[in-house]
């Protein structure tokens, strides 16, 4: 995934995953600076961007903060009404631009765990989401456009990241969004039955998926490289990226 001359961009959120991953890979000695991007959801947000700051301190890793309101002087709701698209959808699309665009080529590290792939990969198959099945794997290689995107967590379950949060006597939130999708809940608890009912269950699942999805999906279908988007340069399917798409939809709902 990367190795100790490489500079790394941690995407903190304040919950025990992306805490747990940041502490790790600080005690290991690797050069990192940790993102939050502050999404300005009620308390939640105030709360998750409070302990990520004392915690950066604490640690004397380097922090950036970004607020979703100061980037677009709107808040999610109103970015929701506006592209008509779930609160939870347009969140990750953001968080995904942002992380993307302030990376300067350093390598993207995410808190994501096994629990996260395997729902993932369960939801996007029951719904046969080809295109998103096609690009679930644990290193998403830089392109141009696109900078290296990386989850060291992909075989480490939740409840082992719990265990090192509180060995570690980290402080980290522990509630859930307002807006988090219902539908990727449904998946979460799944799988988390499935592991306390047949222990080792999701990890086989998981390294079962890796080793066949080469056989569903070509190294084209992967790697067909996207256009620059008209207006930022950003790597999209369109002309315009989605980023830069509810830029305009919101001026244009702003000035009637």
């Amino acid at each position: 995934m990367f190795d100790k001359n490489n500079d790394i961009l941690i995407a903190i959120s304040g919950g025990k995953d992306s805490m747990s991953i940041t502490k790790a890979l600080k005690d290991m000695g690797y050069t990192i600076t940790a993102l939050h991007i502050n999404t300005g959801i009620k308390d939640i947000s105030k709360k998750s961007q409070e302990i990520v700051q004392i915690f950066c301190k604490k640690e004397n890793i380097p922090l950036k903060i970004i607020e979703i309101y100061a980037e677009l002087n709107a808040s999610l709701e109103e970015l929701s009404k506006v592209s008509r698209r779930p609160v939870c959808s347009v969140c990750g699309m953001l968080r995904r631009y942002l992380l993307n665009r302030e990376s300067n080529n350093r390598i993207i590290v995410t808190g994501h765990t096994l629990n996260d792939e395997v729902s993932f990969i369960l939801k996007n198959m029951l719904f046969w989401n080809d295109e998103l099945l096609s690009k679930t794997y644990p290193v998403l290689y830089e392109r141009e456009g696109l900078s290296r995107k990386v989850k060291p967590l992909c075989l480490i379950t939740e409840e082992e990241t719990r265990y090192f949060c509180k060995i570690s006597n980290i402080h980290y939130i522990d509630e859930s969004c307002l807006h988090k999708s219902e539908v990727y809940e449904v998946f979460k608890n799944a799988v988390k039955q499935f592991n306390e009912n047949f222990p080792g269950s999701i990890i086989g699942f998981y390294k079962g998926f890796l080793n066949r999805v080469g056989t569903f999906y070509s190294e084209t279908d992967k790697d067909v490289p996207p256009q620059k988007c008209q207006i930022c340069g950003y790597p999209t399917t369109g002309l315009v990226c989605s980023f830069c798409r509810l830029k305009e939809k919101l001026l244009q709902y702003k000035h009637g």
